[in-house]
């Protein structure tokens, strides 16, 4: 018949188990993969978006740059039509001369205009290619939304699973010796949680290794609350 103290200290162990049984879920929830692989979906399709922006802010350059060309050309343009029309300029000569300036104006301007119809076209071309990934980059950002707020809320479920578990937790410890604990607790460390194991027959439950007759008899003979460890694997016995 196990002592009083071992059977509390096994209580304590079930309830660390359980600890760190939600510890772990937090640490390692589900979710959080499906979260990783969005964000890898959105590092892919930003830089396509990226791309293809940066492309159309190129083209838009070229549409201002051009623009800014042809508003030079209409006030030059302007400033020509004054002088032929305003009797500042009288010579046949020079007013020939500001006419095929005048034409030379108006053809530059006719070629700009279709650099810039070409580019406009380009730019078009550019934001049909853009609105998918665009598209795609907002849904992705909706499922994430939606992942992430749906672990928070698990989570905090499992968080407020863990406080009564950790406050029950104390409660037991409590019951237990202090030098006894302080050794579960060391022991805990070593054997990955799993401290206290059960003597069933001649077998360790913890490490599943039978112990010898002689120190089956040695430890029957060791009163109830006396320390038992296995030969083996060093683990608190709970006769």
């Amino acid at each position: 018949m196990a002592a009083p103290a071992y059977e509390q200290l096994l209580i304590v162990q079930e309830l660390d188990t359980t600890i760190d049984q939600r510890k772990h879920r937090i640490a390692n929830h589900p979710t959080k993969v499906e979260i990783a692989a969005i964000d890898e979906q959105v590092a892919d399709v930003a830089a396509t978006v990226s791309e293809v922006e940066a492309r159309r802010h190129d083209l838009q350059r070229d549409l201002k740059r051009l623009a800014d060309e042809v508003a030079m050309i209409d006030d030059k343009r302007g400033q020509i039509d004054a002088k032929l029309y305003d009797g500042s300029v009288t010579g046949t000569k020079d007013l020939l001369a500001l006419q095929d300036e005048a034409k030379m104006l108006l053809d530059r301007k006719t070629s700009i205009e279709d650099d810039e119809l070409e580019i406009m076209m380009s730019v078009e071309e550019v934001e049909a290619e853009l609105a998918p990934s665009v598209a795609t980059r907002e849904e992705l950002a909706a499922q994430r939304a939606r992942l992430e707020a749906e672990m928070t809320a698990d989570i905090a479920d499992i968080e407020a699973d863990l406080a009564m578990v950790e406050g029950t937790r104390v409660d037991e410890a409590e019951a237990v010796p202090a030098e006894l604990l302080t050794h579960y607790e060391r022991l805990r460390i070593d054997f990955g949680g799993v401290a206290v194991a059960k003597l069933v027959g001649s077998t360790c439950d913890g490490c599943h290794m039978s112990l010898s007759a002689m120190a089956i008899d040695k430890i029957k003979k060791q009163p109830d609350d006396a320390v038992v460890t296995c030969d083996d694997c060093g683990r608190l016995l709970i006769r």
